[in-house]
Order: structure tokens, then sequence, then C-alpha cells
């Protein structure tokens, strides 16, 4: 009985847009609020979800498959691509914003032998994300009067994300997800 109520209530609260993206809604008791996400999980069971905060901050959140005990590297961060636009670096930060180009912020790097750096790789946006050991989290759109990237733009106009990572091993390993149906996702998770 247990199991059938429980396997009703995730229906209820989880539905595909797609072939690819679906809706989760979360039941927030304590501040009787619903909180909506686009999610999806590829094939090797990586899974990205989009959601926005109840003050409006649009945040995406990269997980590790759940078919093994890796950990992200705490020192290098993934690093993500939407089709051919410019790679975007997560960084390592205590609050979570986006580092605009060109504010000439030089964002503490550190790298895997603990040596610090403010030297910024160009070639590349930045976003500075919170890290847990199988996740990364990130605001993508903090309004339109913040400066941003482009990042939700490009995840509802896209075809494809690939996420460049390096595991706590050293490993480094790459994954992507299609944005089939992306779109759609984030227009009802979103709004």
């Amino acid at each position: 009985m247990n199991k059938l109520l429980i396997t009703l209530l995730l229906t209820l609260s989880s539905f595909a847009v797609s072939a690819d993206w679906q809706i989760e809604s979360f039941d927030h008791q304590a501040s009787n609020t619903v909180q909506s996400s686009a999610m999806v999980r590829n094939e090797e069971g990586f899974e990205l979800a989009i959601f926005k905060s109840n003050e409006g901050v649009v945040w995406m959140d990269f997980s590790l498959s759940d078919n093994s005990f890796d950990e992200l590297a705490q020192n290098e961060l993934p690093i993500f691509q939407i089709d051919d636009q410019k790679p975007v670096q997560m960084i390592r930060g205590f609050v979570a914003t986006i580092v605009p180009p060109d504010e000439g912020i030089n964002a503490i790097v550190v790298s895997d032998s603990e040596t610090i750096s403010t030297d910024k790789d160009f070639s590349m946006d930045h976003i500075v994300a919170e890290r847990l050991p199988e996740r990364v989290i990130c605001p993508i759109y903090q309004g339109a009067s913040r400066p941003h990237l482009g990042t939700l733009e490009a995840l509802s106009s896209g075809n494809k994300i690939t996420f460049d990572f390096v595991l706590d091993n050293g490993q480094k390993a790459q994954t992507s997800f299609s944005l089939n149906g992306a779109k759609q996702a984030l227009d009802i998770a979103l709004n």
C-alpha cells in the first residue's frame, strides 16, 4: 500500500515535457511553497536541473551519476559549453554569483597543488559556484538589471550542453545533455 501511495505521489509531482526533459515539483512544508525545476538525466545517470529561487535567481545544478560513488575535484570545478558558444568555467566561491567578463574581476583560483592565483583565463567566461562532493550549483540568471552570460537563453535555444570535469582522483571526464525540450520545460518550471 505504501509503495502504491509513493508511486502515485511521484507521478503527480513529476511529468515529462518531452522525451528528454521533465518537470519536478517539490513541496517545502516549512515555507508552505511549491518549487518546480526543469531537469534532464542522460543515459549515463548524470543529471542537470534548472530552478528558480524565491528571490528570482535561476540556478543550474549539475550532478554526477548516481551509478557510482565518484566525487568532483575540490579545486578544479566543471566547465560547461552550450553548442559552440564560449565555454564557462565554474570557479570556487563562498557566495555564488555571475562574474561578468567586463567587470575585470580577478577570481581566486586554487590549483590542485594548493597554490593560489588571481589569473583568469579570458578565453572562457566564469561563474562562481558552490561545490558539494557529487554536484555543483551556480546562478545562471540574476535578473535583467544584473549582467549575465546568456546561459538561460542558450539553454532554451541550443541543441546540447557539455560538461568537462575532473574527479577527486584526478580522472578527467565529460558528459553531455540534449537540450531537446529544454525550452518548454524551462517555460513551465521558471514561470
